[in-house]
Order: structure tokens, then C-alpha cells, then sequence
């Protein structure tokens, strides 16, 4: 187990906790899910399947925490989870709850792990809770599953479920539980950056989130196209608005100049990239079309980098419809409209449309 081993990717952190219960009602075994997670290999006294999972490379960790009070045999995974398989009888009956955290890329791994047994033990182990804890340093994506029993641990065996444990208010204060730890560690790594578990709009920010994106699929190759461009749109329109901000920010600061007898210069409009305005989206057929409200209608589009699109948007360039087009604006092609051209185009008589169509410009 290489602990030392470093996630080759730019240094930052971001919140992400998911907590669901998994149940037989869908299809769910205890040993199955211990084994994925941890990447081993065990045996189901259940069904008698084995379910080996140890070509898993990266789990680098993985650790069973239980409460002071709890048997011996809680520390063994294959006889923790068989127990709650059997212990459990209903066909619908819910096996364990799971946490699922983002772990910073700004920290290294030996400091993940000991970050997750920390809060495990402060949250879920003081609970009353057994926790089967595992970290998977995913390249570009740390990340740690806690599996966690439903029910009391007594000094032999397990006891009645523990309902209060199912409370909503509970997993909030599990969400801001973990965000407070992890600014902590950030904090002590002398560390800028800062996580939270508040939505946009809970904490007073006109920002739109991003979406995730899955791994690309044959299946799926246009939808996660579709939203890794929407991501990109997303994180241009976090960076105006922090600019737009920081403006504000120097324009308070400033001093009062006195009125000038003299002619100001004009004043040159800022970079179309420096303008926040929410976006507004447009299907297309495998490209993603985006008109930013706010700038004059048909000014600027934005499309995807396909090769189609930078064919035509060549063509429309050298036909007049663009004045200019680039790159520079993240991974998307940013063209500008003439939109002179445009509204002659658009005119009642179409004499210039009719000229294009006939390819006599």
C-alpha cells in the first residue's frame, strides 16, 4: 500500500457528500458492498457466492472503526457484514447507510485518511455506529466510502435499528460536520481555499451549480459531451462574477476624485469574457449552442469545438456572417456576428439573402 502515492492534478477542493441506504428492495448484499468498497474478496454466508474485487488499485485504505463497547468479531469485515445479512430477514429489509466524501486534491493522501478517521470516529463511532471505512485515490478524484450499520451494538450482537439516526436534521449535521473539518486541515496546510456545504442560494450567491459529469460511455457520449460544455459555461460565468465583484470591491476602495474641468477620455467596454450574464441554452444536434442575454441580440455565440463547427464557423467567417472567431475562452469557439451583414441578410426584399444562397458573395 503505496500511501505516499500523490494525485498528479492541480491543487483545489470541492464539497461533495452523498448519503443514501442500501436495502434488498434493490438488489443490495452487505458483503458485496463491503467487498467493492474495500477492494477484497468475501464470502457470502448468505448466498455462497464469493465476491472478489481486489483487482481494485485504488483503494489505498481501508479500516473498520467501532465503538469502544462493540465485540471483537465488529473488526472483522467478512463476519461484520455477514452478521447483518443475517441478522436481517425481510426481503425489503435496509443493510447499511453510506457516506460518500470528497477528499481535497490539495492534500495528500496520508493526510485523507487521516482526516476521514477523524470525523468518522467524532460523527458516526461517538453515535454508536460501526464504521467500515475505505479511501480510493481515484487519479483527479480522492474520494472516501464510509459503509455504516443501521443498527445499536451491544457487548455480543446487534440490538433493535436505531430510527433516530434516519432524522434528515442528522445528515445536515453530518454535511456541515464534514466541511468544518475539512477547512480545518486546509487551514492547518496554510491553504486558501475553502469548501461548503450551503447551496448557491443558501449562502446568497447568484451562481448556477455545475453538473456532474460521468465517465464517457458509448451509451452516454453525447449527454456527457453536452454537460462538460455546460460546466465550462458555468465556471466562465463563477470567474466574471468574482471579477465583476473584485471590481465593485476596488471602486469602494478608491478615493473620491475631484470633477476635472478637462475632457475625460472615453471609457472602452470591457472584454465580452469580463461581462457575467446567466446563460441560455440552445439544443443542437451534437453541438451546444449558447447565446449570453445581456449582449445585443446575435452578437456572440458560443459552440462546441467539434470539427463540424469549426468548419463552418470558418465558412461563415469567410462569408461575412462572422467577424471574427477564437479559442482563447476555454475549450469552445467563440464567434463574433456581423450582425451588419446579418440585417441585410434579414431585409425585407432577401436580395442579399438571395445572393448567398446563389453563392454570389
Amino acid at each position: 500500500m503505496n500511501m505516499e502515492r500523490q494525485n498528479k492534478a492541480k491543487p483545489g477542493a470541492i464539497f461533495h457528500f452523498d448519503c443514501k441506504v442500501h436495502g434488498r428492495s434493490t438488489g443490495a448484499n452487505a458483503i458485496r458492498l463491503a467487498a467493492y468498497r474495500a477492494g477484497s474478496r468475501l464470502r457470502s454466508e448468505l448466498t455462497g457466492r464469493i465476491h472478489n474485487y481486489t483487482r481494485k488499485k485504488e483503494v489505498l485504505w481501508s479500516e473498520i472503526l467501532a465503538p469502544s463497547h462493540a465485540p471483537a468479531w465488529a473488526k472483522d469485515r467478512a463476519t461484520l457484514w455477514n452478521a447483518v445479512d443475517r441478522i436481517e430477514h425481510r426481503c425489503d429489509a435496509q443493510l447499511a447507510r453510506e457516506v460518500e466524501v470528497s477528499l481535497p486534491l490539495a492534500l495528500s493522501p496520508p493526510v485523507h485518511c487521516q482526516l476521514l478517521r477523524e470525523w468518522v470516529r467524532e460523527v458516526f463511532v461517538a453515535a454508536g455506529m460501526i464504521a467500515d471505512v475505505c479511501y480510493h485515490a481515484k487519479k483527479g478524484n480522492p474520494h472516501g466510502h464510509i459503509l455504516l450499520t443501521l443498527r445499536d451494538i451491544g457487548p455480543e450482537k446487534f440490538g433493535p435499528k436505531n430510527r433516530s439516526w434516519n432524522n434528515q436534521s442528522q445528515v445536515e449535521s453530518w454535511r456541515a460536520s464534514w466541511a468544518k473539518i475539512v477547512n480545518r486541515y486546509l487551514e492547518k496546510a496554510g491553504l486558501d481555499v475553502r469548501i461548503d456545504h450551503r447551496s448557491y442560494k443558501r449562502q446568497g450567491l447568484d451562481l448556477k451549480p455545475m453538473k456532474h459529469v460521468s465517465r464517457r460511455m458509448t451509451f452516454n457520449s453525447e449527454h456527457v459531451a453536452e454537460v462538460s460544455l455546460d460546466n465550462q459555461i458555468t465556471k466562465i460565468e463563477h470567474e466574471l462574477q468574482e471579477q465583476k465583484q473584485e471590481r465593485h470591491a476596488a471602486e469602494k476602495l478608491a478615493p473620491a476624485q475631484a470633477p476635472s474641468s478637462t475632457v475625460a477620455p472615453p471609457v472602452t467596454s470591457l472584454p465580452r469574457t469580463r461581462r457575467r450574464r446567466p446563460a441560455a441554452l440552445r439544443r443542437g444536434d451534437r453541438a451546444r449552442v449558447l447565446h449570453l442575454p445581456g449582449y445585443r441580440a446575435g452578437a456572440v455565440h458560443y459552440v462546441s469545438p467539434t470539427e463540424d463547427n469549426q468548419y463552418q464557423a470558418a465558412k461563415m467567417r469567410a462569408q461575412g456572417l462572422y467577424r471574427e472567431v477564437n479559442t482563447e475562452v476555454g475549450q469552445i469557439i467563440v464567434a463574433d456576428v456581423d450582425e451588419a451583414n446579418v440585417g441585410a441578410l434579414l431585409a425585407p426584399d432577401r436580395a442579399a439573402l438571395g445572393k448567398l444562397i446563389r453563392k454570389e458573395v
